[in-house]
């Protein structure tokens, strides 16, 4: 039964499903994958939303919402949006997000922001579907 839900603990099993998943979605294959301890301080972070899409115990999608508080509102921000390619086509990907724009309303936020390079078409077409719009920005990176 394929589920997507709000994940607050870490096992060693999770982490090895979410860094195959981060392998499909990044761009250079050489960065670092995640830790025990990266999971463990994201599922246990108040201000962290972590959703899997689940196949059994296995996950098969996910995406993860940061949230901050600023002046008059709580803003979120959305990393790592995946499903695994052998269960894309599904509406896993339309699931996962449904269910973290919920918690994140729940938890407070008032909007959602997200980047998707341009190579995912398909990604972009369903945020826009689920009723994100696109800004026209450019993004800057400081790497420290």
């Amino acid at each position: 039964m394929i589920t997507a839900q709000r994940i607050t603990t870490a096992s060693a099993d999770s982490l090895q499903d979410i860094n195959k998943l981060l392998l499909q979605l990044r761009r250079n294959p050489s960065e670092p994958l995640g830790t025990e301890q990266d999971l463990n301080d994201i599922v246990t972070d108040k201000n962290v939303i972590f959703i899997a899409v689940q196949d059994g115990e296995k996950i098969i999608g996910m995406a993860t919402a940061y949230l901050a508080q600023k002046f008059g509102k709580k803003t979120g921000f959305v990393e790592d949006v995946v499903v695994d390619e052998t269960y894309r086509g599904q509406g896993l990907g339309q699931k996962v997000m449904e269910v973290l724009i919920q918690q994140a309303k729940n938890a407070g936020a008032s909007q959602l922001y997200l980047t998707s390079g341009p190579d995912r078409i398909t990604a972009q077409k369903l945020y826009l579907r689920i009723g994100f719009k696109k800004r026209e920005t450019d993004v800057f990176k400081l790497v420290l």
